[in-house]
């Protein structure tokens, strides 16, 4: 069986997906990544076969890091109004329209002819013709998988990275297609492929959006409600990235270890909102701990860095969080996902925002830039390790210093937060490995394959 996995090209998106492909690649099958050139490095470091699409000079993908130009603004302004959200409903549709959309917008912009070049895309259909791969595994930030599957015969499957803010929209567009300020109006997702799926001679359907099923290693008591499609749930596996061990990470720590981390792609692609850097020193600054920081110099700014922190930009979480008694972080998915796999009490930096998620800057041609309040996933992880004895979720920006230093020592010093890690551990090792859905999708390949 030939594989492609479709990452959208960020290390966030595309760790997920190795330790299935590694075992698929270990069952027999061949496995290829393709993706645009900036993750390229990344792909051929953890052992895979990269393809790379797109010219080496395609830009880097930036999500919610880029600009948003009035039109844009406008449209998202109206569809929100026409949505009529409940107020439960806004959290998610502000992430999805947010950070979501934009990062499909990259290499799926929506509105343009179908008969305009798309250099990535354009080049994964011609790929997927020539290599004919049995199975596509794409990125709900990368729908033109769907495309390049149906244009080679393969079978296809969404591959779930966090909360599946997707099919959420999708299903909340739906339900609302009555109302006379939607007529005629698709749902973002829909409108981002149809350009690209009319110019292979497709038309857009829940097949083309949902998948013909869905890979998802998330939790099932985290998942966002969607009703449709077939989901195959795999054990999250961490994979964060491959480096030589650092001789300081050789031993056991002296005293207690506490991770600090902000997430590598909120480092990446979100503009500035560092600022619970500051409040993070002084918690730590007074406490017979270990603190590893894993942040570069932009983050750290001017904040004074205490005796007892010690700052790398990059260390492996899968060679640090062993390590660590507690690990406090911003509530990325992927960095919750890997502290709840080894077993680490966790931390979350989480914040009430009754305006929204991120600050908004508007330039004097209307050109509207945002700036991160919080990272989009984190009330939906403090919650989790909250509700399962797990960690703490901490709202940095209304506790005093004290406040969060004494539950910091709660998380360390009470058996019921490490007793709690264990067991979301437990939980996660329930669910089936990378390994053992392989024969699954050997399955569901053949029934949905469309070639002989």
């Amino acid at each position: 069986m030939r594989v492609i996995f479709a990452p959208w090209p960020a290390p966030a998106h595309l760790y997920p997906m190795i330790p299935l492909a590694w075992a698929l690649q270990a069952a027999g099958h061949e496995v290829c990544i393709a993706a645009p050139p900036a993750i390229k490095d990344d792909i051929v470091a953890a052992g895979l076969t990269a393809v790379t699409l797109g010219p080496e000079s395609a830009p880097v993908a930036r999500a919610a890091g880029m600009p948003r130009p009035p039109h844009i603004r406008e449209q998202m302004d109206r569809l929100t109004e026409s949505l009529d959200l409940a107020p439960a409903e806004r959290d998610p549709w502000d992430v999805f329209q947010r950070f979501m959309l934009p990062g499909i917008w990259n290499f799926h912009p929506a509105g343009v002819s179908p008969k305009e070049p798309n250099p990535v895309v354009d080049d994964f259909v011609e790929f997927a013709r020539a290599w004919r791969p049995d199975l596509v595994l794409w990125d709900p930030g990368t729908p033109s998988g769907a495309v390049a599957a149906l244009a080679s015969g393969a079978a296809h499957a969404r591959m779930m990275w966090g909360l599946d803010y997707f099919g959420w929209t999708i299903e909340r567009f739906a339900e609302r297609r009555d109302r006379p300020a939607l007529a005629g109006v698709d749902d973002p997702m829909t409108e981002a492929v149809r350009p690209i799926a009319e110019k292979y001679g497709f038309e857009v359907d829940d097949e083309m959006l949902y998948g013909q099923w869905t890979v998802d290693p998330t939790p099932a008591g985290i998942r966002l409600p969607v009703a449709k499609g077939r989901t195959l749930s795999v054990r999250w596996v961490p994979y964060t990235g491959a480096s030589a061990m650092p001789e300081w990470l050789h031993g056991r720590p002296e005293r207690p270890r506490v991770g600090v981390s902000l997430g590598l792609s909120r480092r990446m692609y979100f503009r500035g909102g560092w600022t619970e850097i500051p409040k993070v020193m002084e918690m730590v600054s007074d406490l017979d701990i270990e603190v590893v920081a894993t942040l570069n110099e932009e983050q750290i700014g001017g904040t004074p860095v205490p005796d007892n922190v010690r700052v790398v930009e990059y260390v492996p979480l899968t060679q640090l969080l062993p390590t660590c008694s507690a690990f406090i972080h911003h509530g990325g998915f992927g960095t919750f996902a890997a502290a709840s796999a080894l077993r680490t009490p966790q931390i979350i930096l989480d914040s009430d925002e009754e305006n929204g998620l991120v600050d908004i800057t508007i330039e004097e041609d209307g050109t509207e830039w945002s700036v991160v309040r919080k990272h989009p996933e984190c009330s939906p992880t403090a919650a989790y390790v909250n509700a399962h004895n797990a960690g703490l979720g901490l709202h940095h920006k209304v506790l005093p210093v004290d406040t969060m230093r004494k539950q910091l020592l709660r998380v360390l010093e009470d058996p019921t937060f490490q007793n709690g890690a264990r067991g979301v551990y437990e939980d996660l090792q329930a669910t089936p490995s990378p390994a053992e859905i392989v024969p699954m999708l050997e399955r569901l390949t053949a029934h949905y394959r469309r070639r002989g």
